[in-house]
């Protein structure tokens, strides 16, 4: 494969859309905006204390919706779902959990980098019409394990408090934090109003903030997840090299040999998993899986709707594993629940919450091969 061949992998519209949007929501992370509109959003349960993990989930959904995705907003809601959790006298790990998966189940928005990455995926494979589906089969799941964690957690058990006073009181928006609101909101009307391309209208947003001085531009560089974004673009670079060889083909005619129209879901779901457990979502098994969709589905002739909901299956299998302590989700999850717990022994602590994060994912990874299989990402699609 020559220089020029391995070069053509590394996609630069897709590296500045990633880059000016993790820049733009780095701007509002760094100057206090993103976790005030957060606590504030929380702050409307009132007395009704059952209420916050659900006012978690919305918040985090809506925030990864706009334009973060699912992992600064996963990180920045998990560490206030454990705060506020621990200041109430709650299971840390509802509240942390309930944060994650709606960060995980918003981020197909067309906005978030993984809502763009999936919609250059499904393009190169030759499927357009296909990510709305996709977006909302991956909110769908996202319900239905929140639903889930509710009822296991039992969470019309707890305590009924003032939540506005848990949060203390929350600071007012500063003229920097609104003017950021402003920006973000701005960035929305251009992208879905006028078709501007999302990441340069995000660098847009994110350099007039700059210039407006409502932000440190040096610390907001640094909160820019760098090596998720060349982790995505480089595993780009290895599948077109995958493409090169033939590669893709010879993953396509594996799956193939042990599938049919009925079995395809749940076998798509157990191999994204298992690849899910020990990586990250958009980094490597969105790469790697997506692509293999293209021949499998038209071998199957399940066409435009079979991708959509293949596409779907892979996602949200991978998002289900995605709580496996040795995976990005549940390391923020393990690390927030650590730095807020007051045990006496840590590592014992550690361990037995390593081992629970483990069964969550493989329940939910189960939960999901069987929702896969009786064809309920079908049903949008």
């Amino acid at each position: 494969v020559s220089d020029s061949a391995v070069l053509a992998g590394f996609d630069a519209k897709l590296f500045i859309t990633l880059v000016g949007v993790s820049f733009l929501f780095s701007v509002a992370q760094v100057n206090g905006t993103l976790e005030l509109v957060a606590k504030k959003g929380i702050r409307l349960a009132g007395r009704q204390s059952w209420l916050v993990p659900i006012i978690i989930f919305l918040v985090s959904g809506i925030l990864a919706a706009i334009g973060p995705g699912n992992i600064p907003v996963g990180n920045l809601m998990t560490v206030v779902a454990v705060t506020v959790a621990v200041s109430m006298g709650e299971n840390p790990l509802l509240f942390a959990l309930a944060a994650k998966v709606a960060a995980n189940g918003f981020t197909l928005s067309p906005l978030a980098p993984a809502g763009v990455l999936m919609q250059k995926l499904g393009d190169d494979a030759g499927y357009t019409d296909f990510a709305m589906p996709v977006m909302w089969n991956c909110i769908i799941w996202s319900v239905i394990l929140l639903i889930g964690f509710a009822v296991y957690y039992k969470i019309w058990k707890i305590k009924p408090s003032a939540s506005g006073q848990v949060m203390e009181q929350t600071d007012q928006l500063t003229r920097s934090q609104w003017i950021t609101v402003a920006g973000v909101l701005g960035m929305v009307v251009l992208v879905v109003c006028f078709g501007v391309n999302v990441g340069l209208a995000a660098f847009l947003i994110a350099a007039l903030l700059v210039i407006a001085g409502v932000t440190d531009e040096k610390k907001a560089m640094t909160k820019v997840p760098w090596g998720t974004l060349i982790l995505i673009c480089g595993v780009g670079v290895l599948m077109n090299v995958v493409i090169e060889l033939g590669g893709l083909d010879v993953m396509s005619s594996a799956l193939l040999s042990v599938m049919t129209p009925k079995t395809a879901a749940p076998i798509i779901a157990v191999t994204s998993s298992i690849l899910s457990f020990f990586s990250s979502t958009t980094g490597v098994v969105m790469p790697s899986m997506i692509p293999t969709l293209g021949p499998i589905v038209e071998t199957l002739g399940t066409g435009s709707a079979g991708f959509a909901q293949l596409a779907s299956v892979v996602i949200t299998s991978s998002l289900s594993a995605a709580f496996s302590p040795a995976s990005t989700g549940g390391g923020l999850i393990l690390a927030a629940y650590m730095t807020a717990s007051d045990a006496e022994d840590k590592d014992k602590e550690q361990n037995k919450l390593f081992g629970r994060l483990l069964m969550i994912a493989g329940a939910c990874v189960i939960a999901n091969a069987v929702l896969a299989t009786i064809g309920i990402y079908g049903i949008i699609s």
